[in-house]
């Protein structure tokens, strides 16, 4: 049995006492206090502590690509990569399905479906579908022959008995021209994002009025803003219901759009993600993905082209990234990556309860990144 004293909780920012034993969270204190019955004593000195990270944007880990899941080999390393996350301070994530043909889909979200993670895992929230619906024009490291016109037959097609599964699509929405599928997709629960676009600030506005309430990567892959045509930036920096999910690595963002987001849409409506890809856990180099050629070098995935193809850096290493570059205390930068995507999914967010109460990082002054508490 463990007792935390002067931990500063990102859900409010108050200072609390925590009661800990075999990785259970018993009881919490505001303001301070202690426990007779306990043993070791920490002292966390106006440290942090926080829920685990949440990762909306990922799209595999460990040579695995969540896309390319195989009925053999799929649950074992859905495990592994779930240690490996967990390991590294991520509660929770949305495997990430990019554009493929849509019987591969059907594969992998059957695969995800079955997954039950031992404890001590990062467990899976639902899926992510990043794709086929995008415009090809921004299509970035999708293949264009597996993407699809946006109605709401296709829509059915693709989701197949997995409805259920999916948690958050990625879509282009000028791709409809009788705007009916956003609704179709928000009434049955999934969360819809705006990306890979070509959209006009108009028509993003629309997209938001018919539900949609998030931004793919914002600035990658969507029409760039413009003084005379804002596009969908324009509309999701002004929007207010609009969270973005944005990678701010210092390779996808410079700096100074950190700060520009920030400034203008606050911590609670910007999510940091990976949106990592195979390589993320192992060694520099070139590989093959999806039939290309990538080269993984200090976290940065290119094609042959030079084009961006994901990132090999964690959310935890994203995060840390964030501080520096967006000038932000470590309080902010938790909430924004362990709170924020919690709300987007419509998840409370509260201490966890001994049942769960190793969902739990740990951030005192003197470490360079959140940490569990074994770690402390």
């Amino acid at each position: 049995m463990q007792q935390i004293h002067n931990a500063r909780w990102v859900g409010d920012g108050g200072t609390y006492s925590l009661l800990v034993d075999g990785g259970r969270l018993l009881q919490v204190k505001p303001g301070g206090g202690s426990w007779s019955e306990a043993g070791r004593t920490i002292d966390l000195a106006g440290g942090w502590v926080s829920p685990g990270l949440v990762d909306l944007q990922l799209n595999g880990a460990l040579g695995v690509e969540f896309s390319e899941l195989s009925p053999e080999a799929g649950l074992e390393q859905l495990e592994r990569i779930a240690a490996y996350l967990w390991s590294i301070g991520i509660a929770a994530w949305l495997p990430t399905l990019i554009s493929v043909p849509v019987g591969k889909l059907h594969q992998a979200m059957e695969i995800i479906a079955r997954f039950q993670p031992k404890a001590g895992r990062a467990r899976i929230l639902g899926v992510h579908l990043e794709g086929p619906f995008l415009n090809p024009e921004y299509e970035g490291a999708h293949m264009r022959q597996y993407l699809l016109p946006l109605t709401i037959e296709d829509a059915k097609a693709v989701l197949g008995d997995h409805s259920a599964l999916v948690r958050l699509i990625t879509l282009a929405p000028e791709l409809d021209p009788d705007e009916r599928v956003i609704p179709w997709l928000v009434e049955r629960g999934i969360a819809v994002s705006l990306g890979h676009t070509a959209a006009t600030f108009e028509q993003a506005g629309r997209a938001f009025d018919r539900g949609a309430r998030l931004v793919t990567h914002i600035f990658n892959a969507q029409r760039p803003f413009h003084h005379r045509e804002p596009g969908v930036v324009g509309a999701a920096l002004l929007d207010r219901r609009v969270q973005c999910l944005c990678i701010p690595d210092g390779i996808h963002l410079h700096p100074a759009t950190v700060r520009l987001l920030l400034a203008l849409k606050g911590t609670d409506a910007l999510i940091p993600v990976s949106d990592a890809v195979a390589p993320l856990g192992i060694a520099d180099g070139e590989y093959d993905w999806h039939g290309l050629r990538i080269t993984v070098q200090a976290g940065q995935v290119t094609l042959a082209d030079g084009r961006l193809a994901g990132s090999a850096l964690s959310l935890t290493d994203v995060l840390v990234r964030l501080i520096e570059q967006g000038d932000l205390d470590r309080g902010s930068a938790l909430s924004m990556a362990a709170v924020a995507p919690r709300r987007a999914l419509g998840l409370t967010v509260g201490w966890p309860t001994a049942s769960d109460g190793d969902d739990l990082l740990f951030w005192p002054a003197h470490r360079s990144r959140p940490v569990r508490l074994d770690d402390l």
